[in-house]
């Protein structure tokens, strides 16, 4: 195990050989005449850091599986949002895994698309209309009586 632990004069290096035996070693940082400078340790405030939204994570996992650059993202949004909708109603795990999984079995259940279509988007046309069976099966249970 090594961790690493910043000082007021240098750095700290901590390491734990197989045996459990604890080394430390003390790194001092030395300017170009060789004397030890100080440097201030600061830690990000919490509104300097940027928290990253889910879906946006979520985004670029769907991405990933289909070779999407982040630059891509934007085109194919409506496609993935989709597709994570879709995953999220065939699973119980909302996680990235989850999706991700629920998302590749789509991609064995329905197999290869046709040639020269993407397969982002063959997999979006079957969520979509998956989706949409399942609304309209809701929509239509409305008005029919329990019997």
């Amino acid at each position: 195990m090594v961790k690493l632990e910043p000082r007021d004069k240098g750095l700290l290096l901590k390491l734990k050989n197989r045996k459990g035996k604890d080394k430390n070693i003390d790194i001092k940082i030395l300017n170009s005449q060789g004397i030890e400078e100080t440097h201030e340790v600061v830690e990000p405030k919490e509104s300097e850091t940027e928290p990253t939204k889910t879906g946006e994570l979520e985004m670029q996992a769907v991405g990933s599986l289909f070779d999407l650059k982040p630059s891509e993202l934007s085109l194919f949004s409506d496609k993935i949002g989709t597709l994570i909708d879709y995953a999220k109603s065939q699973t119980d795990d909302h996680s990235r895994e989850g999706i991700l999984w629920a998302i590749r079995s789509l991609e064995n259940k329905v197999g290869t698309p046709p040639l020269g279509e993407k397969m982002i988007n063959y997999l979006n046309k079957y969520a979509w209309l998956k989706l949409e069976q399942k609304r309209l099966d809701d929509e239509t249970k409305k008005y029919e009586r329990n019997i």
